[in-house]
């Protein structure tokens, strides 16, 4: 089966002050865009089940798609969640433990944005949300010593699952940057999936720790992720 999951950030007006002006997509854009996916006949399903797919133990409705949030910005929940409920998705989202209820300041540079607190998180839960791990800090696991990565990665899925009262056992690795070492550091810390950032779609053959996501920005229409989504299916 090939399942797509695509990605996005913030929902909501871009701030003519924002450094990555991509990160975010409008509200009005992000509407159109679940309204034409539910036409289409697609049903979001979480990681969790189609991880449980791959495994043989869950099946999939016929077009599945996994709606994810990187880095879990109020904006989720106050714009994003309403409008999911709107259309009957539901959606993984990635939270860095480290910071539940503080803002993005692991970029000093970019505009800083409220992110989700920790009863904002179990709210969400309460309604149906997934939750997966970002880390505690927001690290370049790559960057970092074999040691700090692992404390980065096991910490926070710890510290997450301490918190929802449930298994958390998917990695967003930051800054979508991950490699063999990472990926195995990721499953000797108790993770079986991780997802980073290319425009193709999953297969059954495609490697549960490295998923494929496609970034939705405000550059991108409806036609464009419609398009993406007919087209990558005859690309590996």
């Amino acid at each position: 089966m090939i399942v797509p999951i695509l990605v996005f950030h913030k929902i909501g007006p871009v701030p003519q002050d924002s450094r990555f002006p991509r990160n975010y997509v409008r509200t009005e854009q992000f509407d159109a865009l679940l309204g034409s996916l539910k036409r289409a006949g697609y049903e979001s399903v979480s990681l969790a089940q189609y991880v449980a797919y791959r495994r043989g133990e869950e099946s999939l409705p016929r077009k599945p798609i996994v709606l994810t949030f990187d880095d879990g910005y109020r904006s989720n929940a106050e714009i994003a969640v309403p409008i999911m409920r709107k259309y009957g998705f539901t959606a993984t989202i990635f939270v860095v433990a480290g910071r539940l209820g503080r803002t993005n300041d692991w970029d000093v540079e970019e505009r800083q944005e409220p992110l989700l607190t920790a009863d904002e998180v179990i709210a969400l839960r309460d309604e149906g949300f997934s939750f997966g791990s970002h880390t505690v800090n927001h690290a370049r696991l790559t960057s970092l010593s074999p040691d700090a990565a692992l404390d980065e990665l096991r910490a926070s899925r710890e510290a997450l699952e301490a918190l929802l009262g449930e298994p958390v056992r998917t990695i967003c690795y930051p800054w979508a940057q991950h490699s063999d070492e990472v990926r195995r550091l990721a499953r000797e810390a108790g993770y079986d999936s991780g997802v980073g950032i290319r425009r193709r779609l999953n297969r059954d053959e495609t490697d549960v720790m490295a998923l494929h996501r496609i970034p939705v920005t405000y550059l991108d229409s409806t036609w464009r992720i419609r398009w993406d989504l007919f087209r990558l299916r005859f690309r590996r």
